[in-house]
């Protein structure tokens, strides 16, 4: 099995991404375990995502392209969900060069009155160059 992805923020902060499955094997819908780190705290679910290989705006790849084309700012806050909302990304520019990234995790399977668990982490990162690296590593890791 492939190392995950890791971002690493600070402290013990982490997130971390295992390599996508194509459970269906017909290439349109992957499920990506992932998990997140910190002061103590752990969490994984396992989130349904849409084809990682299409250019549409709806899949994590688009997603985290757009943040990082996007380094001089945007007003309010951006989000992505997977299929079944067992992951989320929400980022916001603060107009200074940082984007704060939540990444919140949620129990695996549709959860439509959000009754079930989730835990939730922020990252901050430089909104130029290390959003970008992110896009790219993060984008080549997951259509690989």
């Amino acid at each position: 099995m492939s190392e995950p992805f890791v971002l690493q923020g600070q402290g013990d902060q982490l997130w971390l991404v295992h390599p996508p499955q194509d459970p269906y094997g017909d290439g349109f819908v992957y499920t990506i375990a992932t998990e997140l780190h910190e002061l103590g705290m752990a969490a994984s679910t396992v989130a349904k995502v849409d084809d990682l290989h299409a250019s549409l705006g709806t899949t994590l790849p688009g997603f985290l392209e757009r943040l990082a084309a996007d380094w001089e700012g945007w007003g309010g806050t951006r989000t992505w969900t997977s299929m079944e909302r067992e992951l989320v990304l929400d980022a916001r520019h603060d107009g200074r060069g940082r984007v704060s990234l939540g990444v919140t995790l949620r129990a695996p399977g549709p959860d439509w009155d959000d009754t079930a668990w989730s835990a939730r982490s922020v990252f901050v990162l430089e909104a130029g160059e290390e959003m970008t690296r992110l896009a790219g590593d993060l984008t080549h890791f997951l259509r690989t």
